[in-house]
């Protein structure tokens, strides 16, 4: 239950970054409920981006955070961001991120809703 909750709150994010920042933008036709599905499903993606990919490459790239103060979790985040677009862009509605400033801005919003909906959620849904 726990990971379709995250999943969900991916989905949110997902959707506001499609709302919010210019140059990432939604492609394909669909009624609501494929909508829908399918950011769920980018969702539950990104949730596995993140947990699988995101370490491996924060471990890597841990002299570049301590060089930028920290700055360059944006450019992990952006990365995460679109690997999910290019993972998801077999389906038929999708994700477009068109540039590395989108996916940045994209990344910060993501970061910035999942660090509030954390706060609000129950002990047992919060990410660990």
């Amino acid at each position: 239950m726990r990971y379709l909750v995250r999943a969900a709150i991916n989905a949110l994010g997902l959707w506001l970054c499609v709302l919010f920042v210019p140059g990432i933008s939604q492609h394909g036709l669909g009624n609501n409920r494929d909508i829908a599905l399918y950011f769920l499903a980018a969702g539950a993606v990104l949730g596995v981006v993140n947990c699988l990919v995101r370490p491996i490459l924060v471990f890597l790239s841990i002299p570049l955070y301590i060089l930028t103060l920290g700055l360059f979790f944006l450019i992990v985040n952006a990365a995460m961001l679109k690997l999910t677009a290019a993972l998801t862009a077999g389906f038929d509605i999708g994700v477009t991120v068109s540039t590395w400033a989108a996916a940045i801005m994209g990344g910060a919003l993501l970061s910035l809703f999942n660090t509030f909906t954390d706060a609000m959620l129950p002990e047992e849904y919060r990410r660990r």
